[in-house]
């Protein structure tokens, strides 16, 4: 094994067994410049120095880890602001060098000690002290991490916010202090009024002012005039005109200075010593402490990184495995948003049954930048990077990984590019197993193509066997047929638009592409007669395959675009549907108190005529009319007034005279009524019923019923409806008018292309509560009305608070049967998989 890892190493090897491997691996994944990317985000001397030291992982544990703790300090930039961000001093060099006795803390030094153990405390207080216990893989990290807060109170006594060591640090100090304070005045006093008998003399220019020669106060006097001043001549100017005097009267009072200085200095160091004396017992402590800040400072540069890139946490496999959805190549992201520029989303999927992926189209398609695209996001994320991919993508790990992108020729080894290929394809056969994933760019080109292409089928069929994962790129058409005889190897497409002759970046997997060689050879106005003489050596069997694929790809997008249009219309239908069933309860609700209303009005009619009948009945009584009569008519006048009284009951049996006709009055206002319905008719709605459809005199003819729904048609156009949405009418056939004919067309042509474009997904990641409940209602709303039973509403993950308040809501709804999550591979507890009653 060590042979074969020397041997990668001198040819500038695409695996990761050695650091000359993973060098060269980064340089073709072009990861050396997402390092310097993540390092542009520290802060610290450490922080980059861990970023230099970012390995490829394959301990599942390791990797999980790492992309939590960044996952983790990513939600910390993004939802507080509160967690400390400056002052990442790395001070590990100078605790290491004070392990030694006899040695003291630099003043400097010690000002960045004392701001870094705030910072260090401050991070320790967020992580640990909080009630929610929130962010447990950081507050791993920090578990263990000691600091004495003595040190930063010890720290805070000597030293204030500019580095300068307090004049009270020690009573010598202060002391020392105190007289150069009243050294420095003396002399201040003394050359002032030296300087202005000068002045007075003319010795020196009326416009001088003292000045620091060898850091002494010295005047500036005129040439001819500088023995008049006793003293010392530190300096004289350029051109001689002007000597710099200390007189002789400060001299000895700088002396006295300069002593007091030096004598400041040393009590500085004794301070500073006698620190580090209480410092030197903790150094173990503090040094996993800075180790601790600089990790911080590591991770955060990520956590930015990811920011930067849209990148998230995706569903991480024990497992080799590729299952991503909208993945971005980053640098590609970040080169594309400066331009103002869309990035196409990739989508793969790489699993047990379909483990090889072969990938055709035209150049300049996307192909290889595809195949870097895979490379880089899983070298990425088994590095604890995380990723530009949607959440719910599942990413394996592998145990190796193989590349084999561009140009390989060796002048110093005397290979050719083909030869160079070859040796690294003879790497990945040795040492491939079902652990690896490779990656192959325009496998087999080099050599004559039918040779090419041979050899490349056997690798392809031998990497198979052997169970490795891996993408190959390629214009063979052997290789696009190989799908078709083993079932672990799949073909894949980068499309084109065959119209404008532009790579669209978009992978189909499934079907191979084409190379539209010809196509664009036209297009860059290469002869007719040269095309019609090149398709001819071409044959018709490989123009044929050719034009299948091209065809195949030019129906894809045109039933993407069908499928954008009819998304507009479906969002169209809604909208008109919520409209007429707000208007419907509406109108309910008036026909309810209209008729509620005339019962009370009859009823106040009886009540008055009560009185008017006790009347009756009273000269009756003085008339000795007969008992039995009396007592009839009273009770038929009771049993009346309690039918008036039934909530519910719209008619009333035997009406008098007068109140029938307010009634009918009353019921003349209900313009929602234009089919009147014989009372005694009370039978469902059956097969060949003339029925209204909504409120709008819209008539159809039932042909079947199904459970709760009924089968309808209307000037040839057929459709399927709730029965709860129909009205039974005592029509014998439907109405003919023109202006009605039209109307029922239109909607039921409207409904039924609302049933064809229904969509029973829904993605609801992103929206506030009240948003996403009302797009849950309109989604069971619009499934009822086309007859559609299972749904499926993605929430994504995220805290599960979106998750747990759409379950909650679904679990009152009286429409529901049940609901349960998605399967992981398709989403896990991210979908809401929902069941509605038959």
């Amino acid at each position: 094994m060590k042979e074969d890892n020397k041997q990668l190493s001198a040819q500038g090897s695409h695996s990761l067994l050695d650091s000359a491997g993973r060098e060269v691996c980064e340089k073709k994944l072009e990861f050396d410049q997402i390092r310097e990317l993540i390092k542009s985000f520290c802060i610290s001397s450490l922080g980059k120095d861990l970023v230099d030291k970012i390995q490829f992982q394959t301990s599942f544990n390791k990797v999980n880890t790492y992309l939590q703790q960044t996952e983790e300090f990513r939600q910390i930039l993004l939802m507080e602001n509160t967690f400390p961000s400056q002052d990442y001093f790395d001070l590990s060099d100078e605790l290491k060098r004070l392990q030694i006795e006899g040695t003291y803390i630099e003043q400097d030094m010690l000002f960045q000690m004392k701001s870094s153990l705030k910072t260090i405390l401050d991070c320790l207080k967020f992580l640990l002290q909080r009630e929610d216990e929130k962010y447990p893989f950081l507050r791993q990290l920090a578990s263990n991490i000691i600091v004495d807060k003595n040190i930063l109170g010890y720290c805070n006594r000597l030293i204030d916010e500019r580095g300068n060591i307090y004049d009270n640090a020690s009573e010598t100090l202060a002391s020392i202090r105190k007289e150069i304070t009243k050294k420095k005045l003396l002399v201040d006093q003394k050359i002032a009024k030296i300087l202005s008998m000068a002045k007075k003399e003319g010795w020196t220019n009326v416009e001088a002012e003292t000045t620091i020669r060898n850091g002494r106060l010295v005047i500036p006097v005129s040439d001819t005039h500088r023995r008049k001043i006793k003293g010392f001549i530190h300096d004289e100017s350029a051109t001689r005109q002007t000597a710099y005097v200390e007189p002789a009267e400060i001299v000895e009072i700088n002396n006295d200075l300069r002593e007091l200085e030096f004598a400041e200095k040393r009590e500085i160091i004794r301070i500073l010593f006698e620190f580090s004396e209480f410092v030197r017992p903790h150094i173990n402590d503090l040094l996993k402490a800075y180790l601790f800040l600089g990790s911080l400072d590591f991770i955060r540069s990520k956590a930015l990184f990811a920011i930067q890139i849209h990148a998230g946490l995706p569903i991480l496999n024990k497992e080799p495995l590729v299952y991503w959805f909208d993945a971005r190549h980053p640098l590609l992201y970040l080169s594309h948003q400066k331009q103002k520029k869309e990035i196409v989303p990739l989508n793969i999927e790489l699993n047990r049954e379909k483990r090889i992926m072969i990938i055709s189209g035209p150049n300049a398609g996307g192909k290889s930048v595809c195949l870097k695209t895979v490379g880089l996001l899983q070298y990425m994320l088994q590095c604890g990077l995380l990723v530009p991919a949607r959440e719910t993508s599942e990413f394996g790990i592998f145990k190796e990984i193989f590349i084999d992108i561009g140009d390989e020729q060796s002048i110093e080894n005397d290979l050719s590019t083909y030869s160079s290929h070859l040796l690294n394809m003879n790497n990945l056969l040795r040492l491939a197993n079902e652990q690896t994933l490779f990656l192959v760019d325009e496998l087999g080109t080099g050599t004559e193509p039918k040779v090419g292409g041979a050899i490349a089928e056997a690798i392809l069929e031998e990497l198979d066997r052997k169970k490795s994962f891996g993408i190959a790129t390629t214009h063979y058409a052997n290789l696009k047929l190989l799908a078709d005889r083993h079932k672990n190897i799949v073909n894949a497409a980068m499309l084109f638009d065959t119209e404008n002759m532009i790579p669209l970046y978009r992978l189909s997997i499934g079907k191979p592409g084409s190379s539209f060689a010809f196509e664009i050879a036209q297009k860059i106005g290469l002869p007719k007669e040269v095309l019609k003489n090149a398709a001819k050596k071409t044959g018709n069997t490989l123009l044929n395959f050719e034009n299948q694929l091209q065809k195949i790809d030019s129906e894809k997008v045109n039933l993407q675009k069908k499928e954008e249009e009819l998304k507009v219309a479906d969002e169209f239908l809604s909208e008109m549907i919520r409209k007429y069933t707000l208007l419907n309860d509406q109108l309910e609700n008036r026909k309810k108190e209209i008729i509620q209303q005339a019962k009370s009005e009859a009823k106040e009619l009886v009540i008055n005529a009560n009185k008017q009948i006790e009347n009756t009945i009273a000269q009756i009584k003085k008339e000795l009319a007969e008992k039995s009569a009396t007592q009839a008519a009273r009770k038929e006048l009771s049993d009346f007034l309690e039918k008036l009284e039934e909530p519910k009951q719209e008619n009333t049996s035997k009406p008098k005279e007068i109140q029938k006709n307010r009634l009918q009055s009353k019921e003349k206002q209900i313009k929602k009524e234009p089919v009147s319905l014989k009372e005694e008719d009370n039978r469902p709605i059956q097969a060949g019923d003339i029925v209204q459809v909504g409120e709008e005199n819209n008539y159809a003819q039932v042909i079947k019923i199904e459970k709760n729904y009924a089968e309808l048609t209307n000037n040839s156009v057929k459709m399927t409806l709730p029965l709860l949405l129909l009205k039974k009418t005592n029509k014998r056939s439907i109405p003919v008018k023109e202006s009605n004919t039209r109307i029922n067309s239109s909607i039921f042509e409207s409904i039924n292309e609302r049933k064809a474009n229904f969509s029973p997904s829904i993605d609801l990641r992103g929206k506030r509560a009240e948003e996403a409940i009302a797009m849950v209602r309109q989604l069971i709303d619009d499934a009822l009305l086309v007859n559609e039973r299972n749904l499926r509403i993605l929430h994504g993950k995220g805290n599960g608070i979106l998750k747990q308040l759409i379950r909650e809501y679904l679990r009152g709804l009286e429409e529901v049967k049940g609901f349960e999550s998605e399967h992981i591979e398709q989403g896990g507890e991210g979908v809401t998989l929902v069941f509605l009653k038959g």
